[in-house]
């Protein structure tokens, strides 16, 4: 029951997601990613963020760890997925609620189920890759996607939580950026609040880089 864009910026190497709906607490049930391995969203049980994440750890291609992922939960459930090259895939059950429907170009993917009509999905995809080239973080640009896709109207049932996680494609103990707005009549607007609020209180963490990596950081690649 959400709207869902996951992204990758291959001129700063972070993965990142965003998701908004009209339920409480979106951002501890759908989005997952891990530095140097890619990014997850997905609509459903724990379980499977796991393995989709475990997956994309071992260096499966996204399209594949897909693939597995459909089959283990017998067509079930809505996906967006980004690996560690920014290959993206996505899937939605036809047994989702309408409207809904999945989305996939260049470094990103993106589904929404539970929608006021096609045009949510639309807005996700074109705003990410309007942004593509405008040199923005990649946080701006996924909040950017949020707000184009509400501006068509969104949940059909309304508004209450909102969440953004971004990671560095580096192994890190912790993600670059990962706010959520639990409980609000307006979410996206307070999501990009706080993240306004966070980088004027880390600004460290909002200006780091990172030096090109070579390799995969000691993750065994085990795809083909």
């Amino acid at each position: 029951m959400t709207m869902t864009i996951v992204g990758y910026d291959p001129r700063t190497g972070q993965f990142g997601g965003a998701v908004a709906t009209k339920n409480i607490g979106v951002g501890s049930r759908v989005l997952r990613g891990m530095g140097e391995v890619g990014m997850i969203g997905f609509s459903g049980h724990e379980v499977q963020r796991r393995r989709g994440i475990a997956l994309l750890e071992l260096g499966f291609p996204a399209p594949v760890a897909l693939e597995a992922l459909i089959k283990v939960s017998n067509g079930s459930g809505q996906y967006s997925l980004i690996d560690r090259t920014g290959t993206p895939a996505a899937y939605s059950s036809p047994s989702m609620f309408p409207w809904f429907g999945s989305r996939t170009g260049l470094n990103y993917a993106c589904g929404a189920n539970t929608m006021v009509g096609p045009a949510v999905v639309q807005a996700l995809g074109d705003t990410f890759e309007a942004t593509e080239e405008s040199g923005l973080p990649l946080e701006e640009r996924l909040l950017q996607c949020l707000e184009a896709a509400q501006a068509t109207g969104g949940d059909n049932r309304g508004r209450q939580s909102a969440a953004i996680q971004v990671h560095w494609k580096r192994i890190d103990a912790n993600p670059h950026l990962d706010l959520r707005v639990d409980d609000h009549p307006n979410p996206i607007p307070e999501l990009r609040a706080t993240v306004h609020i966070y980088r004027q209180t880390y600004p460290v963490y909002a200006s780091r880089t990172w030096p090109k990596l070579e390799g995969t950081g000691g993750y065994p690649i085990l795809y083909p």
